[in-house]
């Protein structure tokens, strides 16, 4: 290999090690046929063990099953914390399911039960935004047949969809 090549492929290896994405996913599902707005949100593991750590002080890296009671209570908080709905209007509580660990990805469940059908609907996520400035989550909202996306980012944290 000359030596130009050998330079870029060094800055190349350089610049990916030293250069970290922070975002989350999230599809947010109106299940017609349940009544319910099925949600389920994916972050990275590390990010997510961190941010749990320093605002709860507990280590998800050491935690085997993420639903025993002191794990799924801090998970809970946290998300009700940095989560909002508000559906034509009015603001919602959604039920925390639990959480999954899956190639180095937090799965987080929740639900809104007991929906009628709506036509705006607004999210504000502010998971990881505590800990890191880039932080972006990416919403995917699915009713029907129609789905909308949208990144929010810390200095737009909220966006309302019209279904």
């Amino acid at each position: 290999m000359n030596n130009k090549l050998k330079i870029i492929f060094v800055f190349i290896l350089y610049g990916f090690s030293i250069h970290k994405y922070y975002v989350s996913t999230g599809l947010y599902e109106y299940r017609d046929d349940l009544n319910s707005l099925q949600i389920v949100i994916r972050v990275f593991e590390d990010d997510f063990t961190n941010v749990i750590k320093k605002n709860y002080e507990l280590d998800l890296g050491l935690v085997e099953n993420l639903n025993l009671i002191e794990s799924k209570s801090k998970i809970e908080d946290y998300l009700i914390s940095n989560l909002s709905f508000i559906i034509d209007g009015n603001k919602l509580e959604f039920l925390y399911l639990g959480a999954e660990k899956k190639n180095e990805v937090i799965v987080l469940y929740m639900e809104i039960e007991k929906l009628k059908p709506f036509k705006f609907f607004e999210i504000k996520n502010t998971i990881l935004f505590d800990l890191f400035e880039d932080q972006q989550n990416i919403i995917h909202v699915k009713k029907g047949s129609q789905r909308k996306s949208y990144i929010l980012r810390k200095n737009r944290p909220d966006i309302l969809f019209e279904l």
